[in-house]
């Protein structure tokens, strides 16, 4: 989990004026909190790590509908040969 520290926060003036220094701490720390008036504004992550996460969410939405899948009730089903035919393959 993502837990705003000393280490992974920076304030908007911060990223207005060391845009480039700041995004590449990102790339070697994962991502940054960024404050506004000592309020939660925004967070910056790095590629790898939005990759991670979006990965991570594909999997849990995948195997989410996989379950839902696992629980409609079981049809007759029809074979290949079947479905050929149907639509002309």
């Amino acid at each position: 989990m993502l837990i705003p520290t000393v280490n992974n926060i920076n304030t908007v003036t911060d990223l207005r004026v060391n845009t480039i220094a700041l995004l590449d701490e990102v790339d070697k720390s994962g991502s940054k909190y960024i404050f506004q008036r000592s309020q939660p504004r925004a967070v910056i992550l790095s590629i790898a790590e939005y990759e991670k996460l979006a990965q991570r969410f594909e999997d849990l939405t995948d195997e989410l509908r996989a379950n839902q899948l696992i629980k409609l009730p079981k049809g007759k089903g029809k074979t290949l040969s079947e479905v050929q035919r149907e639509y002309g393959v």
